[in-house]
């Protein structure tokens, strides 16, 4: 029984001993990649609440039955009052870029530069906003986890 032990043992440190042993390059690479992955899928959600934001007030603008749940998810969206743009019908927004310039107000809030182009059937227009993120940390199943809100406002 003991020299079964012995070589289930020396097989399991065998095969631990084969596995790809990281340098410091391969893991700082390593690193750098994951960073980059987080702050494009940061962007994208950036990108997805800015276009979640002017969905609802086109449909606000053709749909006014609608208006008080409208504007009820639009004050979600919104830092201080809802951004009033007319003639929306017929009209998207693309282009949709995150300025880097990122500025900390506060150790939970930081303001983020957007620029966009509103396009329509005969024009295109530049132009930005502000979004501002508030992270907040939760407990989940007694692990801490970072949660964030955005809100955007016109400066």
């Amino acid at each position: 029984m003991k020299k079964l032990i012995y070589i289930i043992a020396v097989l399991f440190i065998w095969s631990c001993a084969n596995g790809p042993s990281l340098n410091k390059e391969a893991a700082i690479d390593e690193v750098i990649s994951k960073v980059a992955e987080f702050e494009k899928g940061e962007n994208a959600i950036f990108k997805e609440k800015l276009t979640r934001y002017f969905d609802l007030l086109k449909l606000k603008e053709i749909h006014p039955d609608f208006e008080t749940d409208l504007i009820s998810q639009l004050q979600n969206l919104s830092q201080n009052e809802i951004i009033e743009i007319k003639n929306l019908e017929g009209v998207n927004i693309e282009n949709i870029t995150v300025v880097n310039n990122i500025s900390t107000i506060s150790d939970s809030v930081e303001k983020v530069k957007l620029t966009y182009n509103i396009v329509g059937k005969n024009f295109s227009k530049k132009d930005n906003i502000y979004a501002y993120k508030t992270t907040t940390e939760i407990i989940i199943d007694g692990y801490p986890v970072k949660s964030f809100d955005i809100k955007f406002a016109k400066e």
